[in-house]
């Protein structure tokens, strides 16, 4: 009887187990599609395994037509890609990284990225993560106010020649009337030797 009981506590533990695993998968395909941050997990080998909906969002990408490729697909510039990649490799994170991303349609999108190394219990690396962030309107604002500070910039020496013209003016006026004052008192000087005479 004892045997019973325990043959058939086993397929009931494989069952709560089974039940369990399938409700955790079921929990972060929830959480992954509800989080409004694009990312993507990436292998070893630099392949993309998996993508959200807000990375869908964002290049226009879906799943399948973007998992199993290289994730340096993403990135207008390859070599960039490629350091990134390296750092994360080596470094286990990067914290918003400024790079061009490519939409499906080619577009070129400022982002933000940020990356962590996956590991499994072992230590051993199985991939990581990267996270974006559009950074499309501050590039804009940085882009606006460099050229405010370049137009207030030249503004200011377009000024500051102006005070040195009238500087030159003033100053060269100044040594006119000393040197006029000086004529003036030598006239004088001759004027009065000549009345002495």
């Amino acid at each position: 009887m004892e045997k019973n009981f325990l043959s058939a506590a086993k397929p009931q533990a494989l069952n709560d187990t089974s039940e369990e695993l399938e409700e955790l998968e079921r929990y972060i395909n929830e959480l992954s599609s509800f989080l409004p941050l694009p990312f993507c997990i990436i292998n070893p080998s630099g392949v993309i395994l998996n993508i959200n909906q807000a990375f869908s969002d964002l290049t226009g990408y879906n799943d399948l037509e973007i998992v199993g490729e290289s994730a340096s697909r993403l990135f207008q510039d390859k070599k960039e890609a490629e350091e990134m990649e390296k750092k994360i490799l080596q470094g286990g994170l990067i914290k918003g990284q400024a790079i061009v991303l490519l939409t499906k349609s080619k577009k070129p999108i400022d982002v933000g990225v940020s990356g962590s190394l996956r590991k499994d219990k072992e230590g051993n690396i199985i991939g990581y993560f990267l996270a974006f962030s559009d950074i499309t309107e501050l590039k804009k604002l940085q882009k606006d106010l460099e050229k405010k500070v370049e137009e207030r910039t030249k503004q200011l020496k377009e000024k500051i020649d102006e005070m040195e013209r009238f500087n030159r003016l003033a100053v060269g006026r100044e040594i006119k009337m000393v040197e006029l004052k000086q004529e003036i008192e030598n006239l004088r000087n001759q004027l009065g030797k000549m009345k002495e005479a």
